[in-house]
C-alpha cells in the first residue's frame, strides 16, 4: 500500500494533464507524445491497484481502502491549477475513506478520456487537410478580442469641414469594414461547425477558428455540461461557445450597420466640401466608388477562401458517417471506435430539447458502440475494459432509446389532440345552444386534454403542448358553461 500511495502523489498532475491543446502541427505532435506518457503512468497505477486488490483478496477477502487523510492529501483542491466548477467533476471528490475499487473505476474513466484525446490527436495528424486548416486558423486573431478592438475604435467624430482628415477617416472606416467582413465570415463558419454536433474534429476546427492565435484546450467531457473547452484560462461548456457565437453574430451585425452609416456620412461630407476644380471632385467621387468595388470583390475572395473550409467540413461529416458504420477487425480499434461513437452521441444531445431525428441519430451511434463492445471476445487485452464500458454504454443506449420513445409519443399525442380539438371546435360552432350534441365536443376536448397531459416533460414539443393544453382547458370550460 505504501508504494501505491507514493504513486498516487503524482495522480493530480496526471489528471490535470488529461487535456488536448489544439494548435498547429508541432503543437499537436507534442500533445500526442505528452498524452502517451500520461497514459503509460496511469496504466502503471492501474496495475499497482490491481496487484493491491489481489493481495487484499488473498489475505482477508476484503477490498483495501485509502485512508481519508491520504485521499484528502492527494486530491485537495490546491493540487490543481483551477477550481472552475465546469471541470470539478474531472478531478472528483475524495473527502472520505476511498475504496481501491472506487479509485480503480475513477482511474479507468480518466484512462478512457486520455485514449479519446490520443485518438483525436492521431486523427488530426493523419489528415493533411485538417492539419493545413489548423495551421491556418492559428494565424487569425481571436474573434472576441478583434471585435472588442474594432468596437472601441469605431465611434469616430467626423472632422466636418476638414477635407484631408475626412479622407483619412474614410480610409479608416473602409479598413474596419474589411476586418468586420472577415470576422462575419469566420463566425458563420464557426457557428455552423459547432452547431452541427456531428463530428468532434469538425467542431474543434471551428473552435480553433474562433480562438485563433490564443488557441484552445479540450479539457473534459462532463456528465452535466458536456464538452468543456478552455481558452486564455477561461473554461466554458461547448453550449456556451454556441451562445457566444450567436451573441457575437448579432453584435457584429449591429456594428456593421453603424459603420456603414458612418461611411455614408463621411462620403457625403467629402462630396459636400467646396472643390476648387469640378473635375477633381468627380475624380475623387469615382475613386471612392472604385474602393467600394474593390471591397466588394475582396469580400467575394474572402468567401471563396473560406469556402474550401466549408466544403471540407461537409466532406469530414460524410466521412465520419461512413467510417462509423465499418467494424474494425482489431479488438483495440473496436474499443476505440466504440468510444468515439459514444462521444459523438454525447455531442449530439448536449443541448436538449431536440427534434426526434437528433435523438434517433444519437440512439444509432450508441447502438453501434454497444455492438462493437459486444463483438470483443473474452480473453483479450481489452476485455476487462470493454466489459465495464459495455455496462455504461448499454445504460446510455437505453436512456436515449427512452428519449426516442418519448419524442414519438409526444408527437403522436399532439397530432391526435389537435385533430380532436378541431372536431370539437366544428361541433361547438355548428351545434344549437344547449344541444345534447355539445357533449360530444366536451368529450373530444377532454380526450385531447388527457392526451396532452400524458406527454412527457422535456420533449421538443413540450412548449407547444403546454400552450395547447391551456387553450383546450379554456375551451372545455366555455362549453361546460353553456
Amino acid at each position: 500500500m505504501a508504494e501505491l500511495e507514493k504513486l498516487l502523489n503524482e495522480l493530480p498532475k496526471l489528471v490535470e494533464e488529461l487535456k488536448l491543446t489544439v494548435g498547429n502541427t508541432e503543437t499537436i505532435q507534442q500533445e500526442a507524445a505528452r498524452l502517451n506518457d500520461v497514459q503509460e503512468k496511469l496504466h502503471l497505477l492501474q496495475v499497482a491497484i490491481a496487484q493491491e486488490l489481489d493481495v487484499a483478496k488473498s489475505q482477508n477477502g476484503q477490498f483495501s481502502a485509502i485512508s481519508a487523510v491520504t485521499a484528502r492529501t492527494v486530491f485537495i483542491t490546491d493540487n490543481f491549477s483551477t477550481d472552475d466548477g465546469f471541470i470539478a467533476e474531472k478531478f472528483g471528490s475524495f473527502n472520505k475513506q476511498l475504496l481501491l475499487t472506487e479509485l480503480q473505476a475513477q482511474i479507468l474513466r480518466w484512462y478512457e478520456w486520455g485514449e479519446l484525446l490520443q485518438s483525436i490527436a492521431t486523427d488530426m495528424l493523419s489528415d493533411e487537410k485538417i492539419i493545413s486548416q489548423l495551421n491556418c486558423n492559428i494565424k487569425y486573431p481571436n474573434i472576441p478580442e478583434k471585435f472588442r478592438e474594432i468596437e472601441q475604435i469605431v465611434p469616430i467624430n467626423l472632422a466636418f469641414g476638414n477635407h484631408k482628415k475626412l479622407e483619412f477617416q474614410n480610409q479608416q472606416i473602409l479598413n474596419y469594414q474589411s476586418e468586420l467582413l472577415e470576422i462575419q465570415q469566420r463566425l458563420t463558419i464557426v457557428f455552423d461547425s459547432i452547431n452541427s454536433g456531428q463530428n468532434i474534429l469538425v467542431i474543434l476546427l471551428g473552435l480553433s477558428l474562433f480562438c485563433g492565435q490564443n488557441g484552445l484546450e479540450l479539457q473534459w467531457l462532463s456528465d452535466e455540461y458536456g464538452f468543456i473547452i478552455s481558452s486564455m484560462g477561461k473554461f466554458q461548456p461547448l453550449t456556451e461557445f454556441i451562445n457566444d457565437c450567436e451573441s457575437y453574430k448579432n453584435n457584429i451585425n449591429t456594428l456593421v450597420e453603424n459603420i456603414n452609416s458612418l461611411k455614408s456620412q463621411t462620403e457625403q461630407a467629402i462630396v459636400n466640401l467646396p472643390q476648387s476644380n469640378p473635375l477633381e471632385k468627380a475624380a475623387k467621387y469615382l475613386a471612392r466608388k472604385r474602393i467600394n468595388s474593390i471591397l466588394f470583390i475582396a469580400s467575394g475572395v474572402l468567401v471563396l477562401g473560406f469556402g474550401g473550409w466549408t466544403i471540407y467540413q461537409q466532406v469530414t461529416q460524410l466521412q465520419s458517417g461512413n467510417l462509423s458504420s465499418k467494424q474494425p477487425k482489431n479488438v483495440v480499434d473496436r474499443l476505440k471506435a466504440s468510444q468515439k461513437l459514444g462521444f459523438e452521441a454525447s455531442l449530439i444531445v448536449q443541448k436538449p430539447p431536440l427534434p426526434l431525428k437528433d435523438w434517433q441519430q444519437a440512439e444509432s451511434k450508441w447502438q453501434q458502440a454497444v455492438q462493437l463492445l459486444e463483438s470483443i471476445p473474452e480473453g483479450t487485452s481489452v476485455s476487462p475494459q470493454a466489459k465495464k464500458q459495455l455496462m455504461s454504454y448499454r445504460a446510455k443506449y437505453a436512456a436515449i432509446s427512452q428519449k426516442v420513445v418519448n419524442e414519438k409519443k409526444a408527437a403522436s399525442n399532439l397530432e391526435l389532440a389537435q385533430k380532436l380539438a378541431v372536431e370539437a371546435d366544428f361541433i361547438t360552432k355548428n351545434a344549437p345552444p344547449e344541444s345534447v350534441i355539445l357533449q360530444q365536443a366536451k368529450d373530444k376536448l377532454k380526450e385531447a386534454i388527457n392526451l396532452l397531459q400524458s406527454v412527457p416533460e422535456g420533449t421538443s414539443v413540450s412548449k407547444e403542448v403546454q400552450e395547447k393544453l391551456t387553450s383546450y382547458k379554456n375551451n372545455y370550460e366555455a362549453i361546460s358553461s353553456k
